[in-house]
C-alpha cells in the first residue's frame, strides 16, 4: 500500500492574491504551495488562456475542507478602517 500525498487546487489568481491565500493557510497550520509562481508572473498568457488566474495555490487533499473554510472566512470578512479605530 502506497502512502502517496495528493494535492488539489484550492485557489487560482494573480501572484499577489495567491501569496496572500498561501500565507493565511500556512498561518493556520495548513501546508500550501504555489504552482506557476514564476511563469505566472512573467508570461501569464503562456500558463492559461488569456493569462487570467495563472498562479494556483495547492493543498493536500485531506486539508481541502479546512483550507476552503479559511479562504471563505477571509473572503467574507469585512475590513473597515472605522472598526479598527473604535
Amino acid at each position: 500500500m502506497e502512502n502517496k500525498l495528493e494535492f488539489v487546487e484550492i485557489f487560482a489568481g494573480e501572484l499577489w492574491q495567491a501569496e496572500m491565500i498561501k500565507e493565511i493557510l500556512e498561518d493556520n497550520g495548513t501546508l500550501a504551495f504555489l504552482e506557476n509562481e514564476l511563469m505566472g508572473s512573467i508570461i501569464p498568457s503562456q500558463i492559461c488562456s488569456g493569462g487570467v488566474a495563472p498562479v494556483k495555490v495547492k493543498v493536500k487533499d485531506s486539508d481541502f475542507v479546512r483550507a476552503k473554510g479559511l479562504i471563505d472566512e477571509f473572503n467574507n470578512a469585512s475590513f473597515s478602517m472605522d472598526e479598527e479605530t473604535k
